[in-house]
C-alpha cells in the first residue's frame, strides 16, 4: 500500500527525514543538569590563605638618593631627585652608570598611586637591561588597608 505525499509523488520506502525532537529533549536535559550542578562545584566559602609576613625598615637618605626610583603622577622618572630619561634605552644606560645600583644589584621603585602600570613596567624593563636583578617597592606603612 502506498501513500500520497503533498507533491503528488508516491513513496513506498521508509521516511528519510531526521526526527530532531528527541535530540532537543536530550539537549534540554543536559542543559538543566549543568545548570543545577555548576553552582555546587564552586567553593561556597572564601579560600583560606596564609600570607607571608613582611618586615620593613626605613630607607636612609643616602640610600634613597642612590637606589630609589620615583615615578610621579605624570609618569616622569627620578633617581632620588635627579630626573631620568623617559625612553627605556636611555634610562637603562643612566641606571647602568649608577655605581650603587651596580654594586648592590638592588633598586626600589616608588610610584604615585595614579601612575599608569605600563610606566612602572617600563622602569622595570630599564632596570633589567641595566643588570639590576633585585627590585623592591616602597610603600607607606602609615596607610590603613583598604577593605
Amino acid at each position: 500500500m502506498s501513500k500520497m505525499i503533498d507533491d503528488g509523488f508516491r513513496d513506498d520506502g521508509p521516511m528519510t527525514a531526521i526526527n530532531v525532537t528527541s535530540l532537543v529533549d536530550v539537549m534540554f536535559c543536559l542543559l538543566i543538569m549543568f545548570m543545577v550542578t555548576t553552582p555546587m562545584m564552586s567553593p561556597s566559602a572564601a579560600v583560606e590563605l596564609t600570607l607571608p609576613k613582611a618586615r620593613g625598615q626605613e630607607v636612609k637618605e643616602e640610600d634613597f638618593l642612590l637606589s630609589v626610583i620615583s615615578i610621579d603622577a605624570r609618569g616622569q622618572v627620578f633617581m632620588g631627585t635627579t630626573p631620568l630619561a623617559s625612553e627605556i634605552e636611555q634610562m637603562s644606560a643612566e641606571l647602568a652608570n649608577n655605581p650603587k645600583l651596580q654594586e648592590d644589584g638592588l633598586a626600589f621603585i616608588q610610584g604615585d598611586e595614579n601612575v599608569p602600570f605600563e610606566r612602572i613596567v617600563d622602569v622595570m624593563v630599564a632596570l633589567q637591561k641595566a643588570k639590576v636583578t633585585k627590585v623592591g617597592f616602597v610603600t607607606d606603612p602609615t596607610l590603613k588597608r583598604r577593605p
